[in-house]
C-alpha cells in the first residue's frame, strides 16, 4: 500500500493521475477531496486532512508500506507516526539545492536537507528525489504578461535555470513508489532539458503570446519592494538566492528523467505551450 501526501498538489495531482493507471492501492491526502472525486480510481482511497495536522489522519497509514512525503518545515510529527504505524519507506520530494556550493546557507536547502535528515534518523528505507526549480513557478509571471504596456521589468535577466516540468517529476516518483527496492538508498536529482535563462524564458513566452515586448531590468530592490504585496518574504529570498548563484556558478544536468522514463524531459517551450492561456 501508497500513501501520497500533497494529492492536489501541483507535483502530487499529477502523482495522483499516474498511479491511476498502474496496477496498486494506494491512499491520497488532501484538504479538497472534492478535487479528487472525478478522478474515478477504485484502488485509490480518499484521506481528507491537513498534511501539517497528521493526528488528524495519522491512523490512515496502517497498512502502509511506501509514504510519498513532501516538504513540512518539521517531519518529527509525521515520521513519529508513520513509524509507529508500520511505514517502512519514504520518498522523499527534496531540492536539488542541497547539491549546490551555497547550501550551507541556502534556506531552501536547509529546509530540505532537514526532512532529509530526519528521515535517515528514524532508520526509514528512503529516496529523495532532488528536484531543480519547478517549471510552474513561472506561473507568477503571468501578471507581468497581462498587465504589461510594452515592457517587462525583472531582475537578473541572465540568471538561469534548470527547470524540470513537473510531469517529470510525477512520473519519476510514481515508478519510485511502486519499485522501491530498485531505487531505495539513492538521491536522485532531476532537472529539465536545457539550461536557459530567464531571458530565454521570457522572450519563448513573448512569442508564443505573439507579443512584442521590451524586457528592462530590473533591481533586486525594487523587486523585492514589489513582490512583497503578493508573495512572502521567504519566496521572495528563494528565488534572489538561485538568481544570485546562477550568475556565479555553472548549473549542472543530470539523465536521470531519461535514465528512468526511457525518454528525453519534457521542455520549458512544451511547458508554455501548456500554459500560455494563464499569459493572456
Amino acid at each position: 500500500m501508497l500513501f501520497i501526501t500533497g494529492a492536489t498538489g501541483t507535483v502530487g495531482n499529477r502523482v495522483v493521475h499516474y498511479l491511476k493507471h498502474k496496477d496498486v492501492t494506494f491512499k491520497a491526502l488532501t484538504r479538497t477531496p472534492e478535487k479528487l472525486l472525478t478522478e474515478g480510481a477504485d484502488h485509490m482511497t480518499i484521506v481528507t486532512g491537513d498534511i501539517k495536522d497528521c493526528s488528524v489522519w495519522s491512523d490512515s497509514l496502517r497498512g502502509v508500506e511506501t509514504l510519498f512525503l513532501i516538504l513540512l518545515d518539521d517531519a518529527e510529527e509525521i515520521l513519529q507516526a508513520a513509524r509507529a504505524k508500520g511505514v517502512r519507506n519514504i520518498v522523499f520530494l527534496s531540492s536539488a539545492s542541497i547539491n549546490r556550493l551555497d547550501a550551507g546557507y541556502n534556506e531552501n536547502a536547509i529546509k530540505h536537507k532537514k526532512v532529509e535528515d530526519q528521515i535517515q534518523s528514524y532508520g526509514f528505507q528512503y529516496v529523495f528525489i532532488r528536484a531543480e526549480a519547478f517549471m510552474h513557478n513561472t506561473i507568477y509571471w503571468r501578471d507581468l504578461f497581462r498587465y504589461n504596456k510594452g515592457t517587462i521589468r525583472l531582475p537578473a535577466l541572465e540568471a538561469k535555470l534548470a527547470s524540470v516540468h513537473e510531469a517529470d517529476i510525477a512520473e519519476v516518483i510514481s515508478v519510485v513508489v511502486t519499485d522501491f527496492d530498485r531505487f531505495s538508498g539513492q538521491v536522485l536529482t532531476l532537472t529539465g532539458a536545457n539550461i536557459l535563462s530567464q531571458r530565454n524564458i521570457l522572450t519563448e513566452i513573448s512569442k508564443q503570446l505573439e507579443q512584442s515586448l521590451e524586457l528592462e531590468e530590473q533591481t533586486i530592490e525594487d523587486f523585492r519592494s514589489y513582490m512583497k504585496n503578493y508573495i512572502a518574504e521567504e519566496y521572495i529570498t528563494l528565488r534572489v538566492q538561485d538568481w544570485e548563484y546562477s550568475l556565479k556558478h555553472e548549473l549542472g544536468m543530470t539523465g536521470t528523467v531519461l535514465a528512468i522514463l526511457g525518454r528525453e524531459p519534457y521542455t520549458f517551450r512544451e511547458w508554455i505551450s501548456e500554459h500560455i492561456r494563464d499569459f493572456q
